[in-house]
């Protein structure tokens, strides 16, 4: 599950190394973005949580599990929502950059600014904002400079941005994390390099998981992109799984 403002595009790359190693690899685009319905106004991240497993559920056989949950950034709250909602459900979680609670560095305001800013002017000048992209992003492929783009122009940028503001203010993400019974990777980012994983916060959650690692990687807020290699590496290592096929 993606980030705000992305679309299921992200994991361009993500989705197929799984499925190449014999998993069934599904990527979602939550409502509001991509090619999912659009937002009415008032949505939450229980919502979110909801639509993901409206979408899902069909595609498991009576008693079958997610074998695997990843989500990123808003992506992963939803997933930790999903988990909340649906105990049992998922087998292993797998967290990139879950947003603190009180907004990274910018805070709630800045957060919700940026998002609708963003998209205002990535809509009325989609050239300009590939190349405002490439150049903030230069370790980032051109498929994924091309996919955030595309994510921004197929957002609903005011109803986005509300669920931002409503749903992060007053998250206790420590509590969350620390309520999962499944083992968990946490991924995040270097404050340094853009991280919206910040410290206190970024103790707490470390401090409050349970059943699971922290890894942290010399990247911003979207490792899978920055470093992808590095990423599925990781992953490989913690699934136990390496470069073998699932028996």
């Amino acid at each position: 599950m993606h980030g705000v403002t992305a679309s299921s595009a992200t994991f361009w790359r993500v989705g197929p190394w799984f499925a190449e190693r014999g998993w069934r690899a599904v990527a979602v685009d939550l409502r509001g973005h991509g090619e999912s319905p659009r937002m009415s106004g008032g949505e939450g991240l229980a919502d979110l949580a909801a639509d993901v497993h409206e979408t899902v559920a069909p595609l498991l056989a009576p008693g079958e599990h997610i074998d695997v949950l990843l989500g990123h950034s808003l992506g992963a709250l939803t997933a930790l929502g999903l988990c909340a909602e649906r105990p049992g459900l998922v087998r292993s979680l797998v967290l990139e950059e879950p947003p603190d609670s009180k907004g990274g560095a910018t805070g709630f305001e800045g957060v919700t600014r940026e998002v609708e800013e963003g998209i205002a002017r990535t809509k009325e000048d989609p050239g300009a904002a590939l190349r405002d992209a490439r150049a903030e992003n230069p370790s980032w492929s051109d498929e994924d400079v091309a996919n955030s783009v595309a994510g921004g122009l197929a957002c609903d940028a005011g109803p986005v941005a509300a669920l931002v503001r409503g749903g992060l203010r007053g998250l206790d993400l420590p509590a969350k994390i620390g309520a999962l019974e499944m083992p968990t990777l946490l991924v995040l980012g270097s404050p340094d390099r853009g991280s919206y994983m910040l410290d206190p916060e970024r103790s707490a959650v470390a401090g409050a998981l349970k059943h699971g690692v922290v890894e942290t990687f010399e990247a911003g807020h979207s490792v899978h992109r920055e470093d992808f290699e590095g990423y599925v590496r990781l992953l490989g290592r913690w699934l136990g799984r390496g470069e073998t096929l699932r028996g």
